[in-house]
């Protein structure tokens, strides 16, 4: 078949399998109810997913605004279980693997950054240059690592008002504190700068009266990834310190960006992180993880066990066999690796 009969084979299949589905007018779309945040709740007939009717069949739903492409796994989560749907996708997409590239925008909720300068911005920089003998002004901190430098002119521009307590006070110093947006916008885990905080984390949810089930802290350094790739490598770490370190001692201008992911747990686990990139469309992953030195490969193994997706590859492992973790001068790094 040409591609075109592949699309029409896909559009078929769709229109055929998930109920309710509608046909766009212009043909250029299906819609079908979003399997992320349950579509409407009013009208379990309105559908707000659109799937885009050409390779490498790219969905965004209107309501949640999640994105991504659409494989197997994305098929699954809608219910879909077709072999003819999924073949027919797969050599659709072989078709345009050589020609262009695909960037995937892996933030879901419109979330706005800023580099205004605030009152204590250059502390916030000062504390994020000593933790690894770095150099790197506002502007890099913010465009490279969706960092929060002036928390109050980052609420007032997402008109968020400033967090309090039911007793009116603020439930953290986040203009003292260091921030760093999730992966998909929702969240922002800011870190305190002074030391004198009750509490070294915040997480800070951006929405709160948000119901959408898929919202999550995971991390990722921007890297403009290409989703047409034949594979991505998602290198993986516990903390946001410790993604950016390694980002910038072992990946920084030694590889190609578009073919790698840079994501942080950020407490939600490993599993956590894998599943949502494959939710994302990125089923063809190799996966290197940092491991925090107080983490044996015992963990690894189970893991790796639970894992449908896990259990019939190769897992590396890196270890820091001077101190814990990776959130520190690179002179305090000596990689030990293993394979489960």
């Amino acid at each position: 078949m040409n591609e075109q009969e592949y699309i029409e084979t896909i559009r078929s299949l769709l229109l055929k399998n998930k109920k309710p589905s509608y046909q766009t007018t212009n043909k250029k779309e299906v819609r079908v109810r979003c399997p992320y945040c349950g579509d409407s709740k009013q009208d379990k007939n309105h559908a707000h997913m659109y799937i885009q009717m050409m390779p490498p069949f790219k969905f965004y739903c209107q309501k949640c605004n999640v994105a991504g492409v659409l494989n197997v796994q994305t098929m699954h989560d809608l219910d879909i279980f077709s072999n003819d749907l999924s073949v027919s996708i797969i050599q659709a997409n072989k078709n345009i693997k050589k020609g262009g590239t695909e960037k995937i925008n892996v933030t879901k909720y419109q979330t706005k950054l800023n580099t205004v300068i605030g009152p204590y911005t250059s502390q916030v920089i000062d504390y994020f240059n000593s933790r690894y003998n770095f150099n790197y002004d506002n502007d890099y901190l913010v465009n490279k690592f969706k960092a929060i430098t002036n928390a109050s002119q980052f609420l007032r521009d997402n008109n968020i008002p400033y967090p309090k307590d039911n007793y009116g006070r603020p439930l953290y110093d986040f203009d003292r504190s260091i921030g760093f947006l999730s992966s998909d916008g929702s969240h922002v885990i800011f870190r305190d700068i002074t030391g004198q905080q009750a509490k070294r984390y915040f997480n800070l949810n951006l929405f709160p009266n948000d119901d959408f089930s898929t919202s999550n802290k995971l991390y990722n350094v921007r890297s403009g990834l290409d989703i047409m790739k034949d594979q991505i490598t998602l290198v993986m770490a516990e903390g946001v310190f410790d993604i950016i370190g390694i980002y910038e001692y072992f990946y920084k201008s030694q590889v190609d960006e578009s073919e790698y992911i840079f994501a942080a747990a950020a407490g939600k686990g490993y599993n956590a992180v894998i599943n949502h990139f494959i939710r994302m469309g990125l089923l063809n992953l190799n996966i290197i993880i940092y491991s925090d030195a107080d983490v044996d490969l015992e963990f690894f193994r189970n893991l790796k066990a639970s894992s449908p997706y896990l259990k019939n590859s190769p897992l590396t492992i890196y270890y820091n066999t001077i101190e814990k973790d990776y959130g520190i001068p690179f002179d305090q790094i000596n990689l030990r690796k293993a394979i489960v």
